[in-house]
């Protein structure tokens, strides 16, 4: 019982933090705490001023993973291990191959989620409206904060419940639902948005806390969540 307990209260811990994180993220966007007058444009003074503060609040969940779980845990952020068996799991069509691994699923998944969301964003944000973009800074900014923003949000709901789920026995699954569920709520708030959001969302959430568990890395995750991100931005700045 003492060693359920035991298993049981960090996940708990961490799942309790995490969800508490994913409203605070969205009262940062709204009410901008920290104001950084950088750039003559504001959206990029706001979006900076956004990606610096929840680059903060990833460190210090960083810590309290480390606190949790110690260098295991940590293990997870390498950005080298970029291979891994793969688990089937045919009701989402991953039916590997014999001799597939995430080198190959990795870079399909890379290519088929940025063009899906090129295609939701293009219908949700651009369609219709007119576009500008500055060569410089803007390319560099987006850029910028394609990286910081994956960075952090793969941090709070994604390497939070893997490195934890697995310091405490839990199954892989468990890690990916929690990881699912919370980055597909936020999203109901967030771009893509509403129902095709959460959905959309709840998908990547699952697959690329998969893409950690499997690989035991970070660099799918991050780079799938990069093209990502340099989609998303480059729309709302031109928009």
């Amino acid at each position: 019982m003492n060693e359920s307990r035991f298993r049981t209260l960090p996940i708990l811990l961490i799942s309790v933090i995490v969800i508490a994180m994913a409203p605070a993220l969205v009262w940062i966007k709204k009410n901008q705490p920290l104001v950084l007058t950088l750039f003559e444009r504001e959206a990029y003074n706001r979006e900076f001023s956004y990606q610096v503060t929840v680059l903060f609040l990833a460190l210090i969940l960083i810590a309290i993973v480390y606190g949790l779980t110690g260098k295991e845990g940590l293990a997870y952020l390498n950005l080298k291990r970029r291979d891994g068996q793969i688990r089937p799991e045919p009701w989402i069509g991953i039916t590997p191959k014999q001799k597939e691994s995430w080198k190959s699923l990795g870079l399909n998944f890379a290519v088929v989620i940025t063009t899906v969301t090129a295609i939701v964003i293009y219908f949700q944000v651009i369609h219709g409206g007119s576009m500008s973009l500055d060569l410089f800074p803007g390319i560099l900014l987006i850029l910028l904060f394609a990286l910081t923003n994956a960075f952090t949000e793969e941090i709070i709901f994604r390497f939070s419940f893997v490195a934890v789920v697995n310091k405490y026995g839990g199954s892989p699954y468990l890690a990916q639902g929690l990881a699912a569920a919370t980055f597909g709520v936020i999203h109901y708030f967030g771009t893509p948005s509403g129902i095709p959001g959460v959905l959309m969302a709840a998908f990547i959430g699952w697959i690329l806390a998969k893409s950690m568990i499997e690989t035991k890395g970070f660099f799918w995750a991050l780079l799938i969540h990069f093209l990502q991100d340099v989609v998303i931005f480059t729309a709302l700045i031109m928009k």
